[in-house]
């Protein structure tokens, strides 16, 4: 939905819910300010009991925000708008209309309208309309920009919170102005709130065994759950720490704040835990905060009380992943040993790659803003950043680059979630790194081990020492050694790797049969020189001399020597000339393989690589094909025991 769809209605009301914070009176704001400027009359309402809160107060005082206490308004003829709230949902009073929208960064409550953007991800529906008003080139003026980084601050408890690039991107471009700001930041307490804190404490549950607190507050201001978990954390006892406050009106929503401070636990990862299927969470690796909705709790946990949830949780969190450290040797026995996982091998994949040469000189700090978070390296002119499938942004050094990809000279245009930006420190410009982004190929990689993991693992790598890899049951975890782990998630497994049969008798597998090429002559030229065939599997080097053979499923080179002992000339062609030739009737052991899989020819002639469905076969012990399903099926049979010994193969 784009904002100037919604330009051809005439009248236009904005709802923002009951009590409103601030993020709720920005965002609604935002969309005022947006339908004014075209001309349209805006009427921007809440419902409920009036605002009290000397900052909100504040907050619509110093930035002229246009909003009006109508708790009787019961009916709109015309586009109604529901902003950082959903029509018919528990916290906002319901008012008809005859057409609806919802503008909302909350997890889904009710059937949405057509008219509908949904962003759960987004720390603010500041953001949200921020990103709207964006896609519209609409100027935003100090005022406006004032009002929503509060809006933002506020919701993602003073920024601690902040859980995508979108909120990291709005918080640093807009212009406010600091003095409105500083005063409404100080007016955010009352003694009223200074008294919740102190009692809220009193109730402080420390859970010694875990090293966790819990702590319930009455309904609040999000803000004091996060100066309440911060002062929880100052116990000795307390590595962990959880304030929340159910609201008082409406669905009785649970907005709660995350502290950790140990290594183990990433407290965005947490805070995504606690409220998984009922809600969202993330924010920081040791301040984080959540939301979960009233009605789904309830649907799901019934009348369990929410300290208890917590505390099972937590513990389910605590209490079911293994911890594996590669540089503490002792902590990976509790893992897999790689002798126990299958082979991999990494398929070609289109990457996209920027030199950091065509963006500074000499050597500087960058930041690298991506889905998964910012990240600060060191960068010099030898520096490449490579993009991943999901925008994933990860330095690596020129020649490593030359070693392990190609690039195809072509422009790299991905489709992402988010266009991953880099900051260049020294001279403050940020740049998007697709407008620089070229593409590459992967090359051949040497075999890993592999296993999907059926619990949760946290991996601490051989690079990164202070955050780990998460992965849960269905992620993957990848051993290039034994003391050199890390994650990889079930969805991008499933594309750049594949099963690598190189070296594995086909006969010992489960399911291999013996299979014999039909009686089919097939077109056969002799190489004039060496050179490089591109087979339906992959590319395939051969030499002067070898023998290159078509048929409805391609071309394929096959060594002279194997050539000559397993192809016999026929219809009149002479041995060793061009011509026609026929498989001796030489058996093999086949088996259909039903996942991506390779094989890497001896003698450096290259990998093949095979589709799911499709067929390895194995002649003799480093002598192997891959037939696609639908060639196989038209140019090979099943054996019988009488057809394998007169075959005399094995």
């Amino acid at each position: 939905m784009k904002l100037g769809d919604l330009l051809s209605e005439e009248h236009i009301a904005i709802q923002c819910h009951n009590i409103p914070d601030a993020d709720a009176l920005a965002s609604g704001f935002g969309l005022y300010s947006f339908f004014a400027a075209k001309n349209k009359k805006p009427r921007f309402f809440y419902s409920g009991p009036p605002i009290t809160k000397p900052n909100l107060i504040g907050m619509i005082e110093a930035l002229h925000i246009p909003v009006e206490h109508a708790p009787d308004l019961k009916e709109w003829d015309g586009l109604l708008i529901t902003v950082d709230c959903q029509h018919g949902a528990g916290n906002v009073a319901r008012v008809a209309a005859p057409r609806i929208a919802v503008i909302d960064h909350h997890i889904q409550e009710k059937d949405l309208p057509a008219l509908c953007d949904l962003r759960p991800w987004l720390g603010s529906c500041s953001t949200l309309v921020w990103h709207l008003l964006l896609d519209e080139a609409f100027p935003i003026d100090i005022r406006l920009g004032t009002a929503l980084h509060y809006g933002l601050f506020t919701d993602t408890n003073s920024f601690s919170e902040v859980r995508h690039p979108l909120d990291r991107d709005m918080w640093e471009s807009l212009e406010v102005d600091s003095r409105i700001l500083r005063r409404l930041k100080l007016s955010n307490l009352s003694m009223s709130d200074l008294s919740l804190v102190s009692n809220s404490l009193k109730d402080i549950e420390v859970y010694i065994a875990n090293r966790f607190a819990i702590i319930a507050a009455p309904p609040c201001d999000p803000n004091l759950l996060g100066f309440i978990s911060d002062l929880s954390m100052q116990v000795d006892t307390v590595d962990i720490a959880i304030a929340y406050a159910t609201s008082a009106v409406g669905r009785g929503d649970i907005k709660y704040s995350v502290r950790t401070s140990t290594r183990e636990t990433n407290a965005s990862e947490l805070a995504a835990w606690l409220a998984e299927g009922i809600g969202s969470g993330g924010g920081h690796r040791e301040k984080a905060g959540g939301f979960i909705a009233g009605s789904k709790y309830v649907h799901q946990l019934g009348d369990k009380a929410v300290d208890a949830h917590f505390a099972e949780r937590l513990r389910e969190y605590l209490g079911s992943c293994t911890i594996l450290d590669c540089a503490e040797p002792a902590t990976l026995a509790a893992g897999p040993h790689p002798e126990d996982m299958r082979k991999y091998r990494k398929l070609p994949v289109r990457l996209g790659f920027v030199p950091c040469r065509k963006l500074f000189s000499g050597k500087t700090e960058l930041q690298l803003r991506m889905l998964e978070g910012d990240m600060d390296i060191q960068a010099s002119e030898e520096t490449v950043l490579m993009i991943g499938i999901k925008g994933e942004v990860y330095p690596i050094e020129q020649h490593k680059f030359m070693d392990s990809y190609q690039a195809t000279g072509e422009p790299y245009v991905p489709d992402l979630p988010y266009a991953p930006t880099v900051l260049n420190k020294n001279t403050g410009t940020r740049l998007s790194l697709l407008d620089y982004a070229e593409t590459c190929l992967s090359l051949a990689t040497d075999p890993v081990r592999a296993m999907c993991l059926d619990g949760r693992v946290k991996v601490f790598t051989r690079w990164d020492n202070e955050n780990y890899f998460s992965g849960k049951p269905g992620d993957w975890i990848v051993a290039r050694s034994s003391d050199d782990l890390y994650i990889v998630t079930a969805d991008v497994f499933a594309r750049i790797y594949a099963r690598d049969y190189t070296g594995e008798d086909i006969a010992r597998q489960v399911g291999a049969q013996r299979v014999l090429k039909n009686d089919i002559p097939v077109p056969v030229k002799f190489a004039a020189s060496g050179g490089t065939l591109k087979t339906l599997e992959g590319d395939v080097n051969y030499e002067k001399g070898d023998a290159l053979l078509t048929d409805e499923g391609g071309s394929w080179p096959v060594a002279r020597i194997l050539f000559d002992e397993t192809y016999a000339p026929a219809g009149g062609t002479q041995a060793g000339e061009d011509g026609q030739y026929r498989k001796r009737a030489v058996s093999a052991w086949g088996l259909r393989i039903e996942e991506p899989f390779v094989v890497e020819l001896p003698e450096q002639r290259g990998v093949l690589r095979g589709n799911a469905g499709d067929w390895l076969l194995q002649y003799n012990s480093d002598n192997y094909g891959i037939v696609a399903a639908d060639i196989f099926e038209k140019t090979y049979r099943l054996t019988t025991d009488q057809e394998s010994r007169q075959a005399g193969n094995r």
